[in-house]
């Protein structure tokens, strides 16, 4: 039987030592926060495997989840629509179509996390970072 879990942990392993090798590349110490990010990610699949190892091998039916690639779909064209209609539209989208399709069915909640999360998005990147987000037609 194919160890699912062992093949996705190898592959985001390698995945996280690409991000590595490809931050080295960056000036100015801009490759901490990825490097940071990759190792932390590699230490944690790690230990997600070590952890349920045995709760893998126990699992005997194979049951195909869809969420996760249906997830990866939402965000592959969250992606693309940041070039269209801008960072911060694009954000608001992705984030209610989400939350919704992840079982968040409150929309109270969800408008207010936005309420509070994109005026501290704009305040991280625009003000303190001082970075271009991409702008779309609608911004």
């Amino acid at each position: 039987m194919i160890n699912i879990h062992l093949i996705r942990n190898i592959f985001i392993f390698f995945i996280s030592l690409a991000v590595i090798f490809i931050s080295t590349e960056y000036t100015n110490y801009a490759n901490l926060l990825p490097t940071f990010c990759a190792i932390s990610i590699i230490i944690f699949t790690i230990l997600d495997y070590l952890q349920n190892k045995e709760t893998y091998k126990i699992k005997k039916n194979f049951i195909i989840n869809l969420r996760p690639f249906i997830i990866v779909l939402i965000s592959f064209v969250y992606v693309l629509s940041i070039l269209v209609f801008g960072f911060f539209v694009s954000t608001i989208i992705f984030f209610i179509l989400s939350s919704y399709y992840l079982g968040v069915k409150n929309f109270k909640h969800i408008f207010f996390t936005l309420i509070i999360l994109i005026p501290f998005m704009y305040i991280f990147f625009i003000l303190f970072l001082k970075t271009n987000l991409p702008k779309g037609f609608l911004i």
